[in-house]
């Protein structure tokens, strides 16, 4: 029997409340989160990684629709804020 987060939607959920715990203050969630994902690579390979991704995209765009429905809101236009926020916070210097 495999562990809870061997599932991607488990493995979307286990990382997102360590995300939450997270936001509530400085802690080791970062490592927890890392040693997760190693594990999930090392018991089911790397392409167990794209499925997470997946999930998550999948999540995370479900939670902007449902922002948008919820706020009257544009999906597209908060897709598009999202995207211009998170280009912005890009560091390009190679120096």
């Amino acid at each position: 029997m495999g562990l809870i987060y061997d599932d991607p939607a488990l493995a979307a959920l286990t990382l997102t409340r360590l995300a939450a715990e997270e936001s509530e203050g400085p802690s080791a969630m970062t490592g927890r989160m890392h040693a997760i994902l190693d594990d999930l690579v090392q018991r089911n390979g790397p392409g167990s990684l794209a499925e997470l991704a997946i999930v998550l995209a999948r999540a995370r765009f479900a939670a902007l629709d449902d922002l948008a429905r919820a706020t009257g809101a544009d999906t597209a236009e908060l897709l598009d804020m999202v995207e211009i926020e998170a280009l912005e916070g890009l560091d390009f210097d190679d120096s």
